[in-house]
């Protein structure tokens, strides 16, 4: 199992307990320990009965076979949660998305997007309205564009595909070729000819590339098809492509840049993180 110590954030309610299936899950190895965390106001009321209920659902995994703890800590949620990670050696987190939108997000913030954007591990994102009953791995989603850091998380995902038997998904969503629109229209090729040929040459490359790939990959024993689609909303694209395939997990790189880059490939991240109700795991890569 490429997880060893897995850490779950819990607060108490049903939206943050929609990690615990897929955690479960992922802790099916012998030697992968599950951290239950929670962070809580100091008063002695709400701490007690937030450490008994960790040490309830602490014990309800270990019934299964599962080596699970509860550790319950008082103050800031995010330095709390980041110590906890480092003192634990701490190699996957899991979080939940309560899916706040207008006034209360801007006010309250996401607790799950400030964790994702402090730390370098790979985050486990369930949404609020996951279907917990789901948990099993049956089909991964990664979306490439292409680029090594797209591929940055190819390996890993190909290990976790390789553990659950999974089958995975490769998909690159092809955006439509740019043509200045001052090209006169006596030009040779015609406008729409020179798209076409502009467009068949990229879904040239995205096939060549994806068929690469997917051979390694089933040379590795992964079961591995691909897809590829043209569209310029790529959020939208990955999201209807794992509703058509029933993708039980969206994993995704996601970049550290600045400027520009920052903007187009963070818009990405960005959307798939709004809108998908699907689990997402995401790997942060700082080339």
């Amino acid at each position: 199992m490429y997880f060893k110590r897995i850490l779950v954030a819990l607060d108490g309610t049903k939206t943050a307990e929609k990690t615990l299936p897929i955690a479960e899950c992922m802790a099916g190895a012998a030697e992968t320990q599950l951290l239950l965390v929670s962070i809580c106001d100091p008063k002695p009321k709400i701490t007690d009965e937030r450490q008994k209920y960790l040490d309830i659902k602490a014990a309800e995994l270990q019934a299964k076979g599962i080596k699970s703890s509860g550790k319950m800590f008082c103050g800031e949620l995010l330095p709390l949660i980041l110590k906890c990670i480092r003192d634990n050696d701490i190699d996957l987190l899991c979080v939940a998305s309560h899916g706040y939108t207008g006034i209360k997000k801007m006010v309250l913030g996401s607790v799950s997007e400030k964790l994702i954007k402090s730390t370098n591990l790979p985050v486990l994102l369930v949404k609020d309205g996951y279907d917990a009953d789901k948990a099993a791995f049956g089909n991964i989603l990664l979306p490439l564009d292409g680029s090594l850091f797209s591929e940055a998380c190819l390996k890993q995902v190909s290990v976790l595909a390789r553990d659950f038997k999974s089958k995975l998904t490769l998909l690159v969503v092809i955006q439509p070729p740019c043509i200045p629109s001052d090209r006169s229209p006596s030009i040779q090729p015609s406008w729409d000819e020179y798209y076409q040929a502009l467009l068949e040459e990229l879904k040239q490359q995205a096939q060549a590339y994806l068929e690469r790939l997917t051979g390694e990959l089933r040379e590795n024993g992964i079961e591995t098809e691909f897809r590829m689609e043209v569209s310029d909303n790529i959020p939208e694209t990955i999201l209807s492509t794992a509703e058509d395939i029933n993708a039980s997990l969206i994993s995704f790189t996601t970049h550290n840049r600045s400027g520009i880059e920052k903007w187009y490939y963070g818009s990405v991240a960005a959307g798939l993180i709004e809108n998908s109700p699907r689990p997402m795991l995401l790997w942060r890569n700082s080339i």
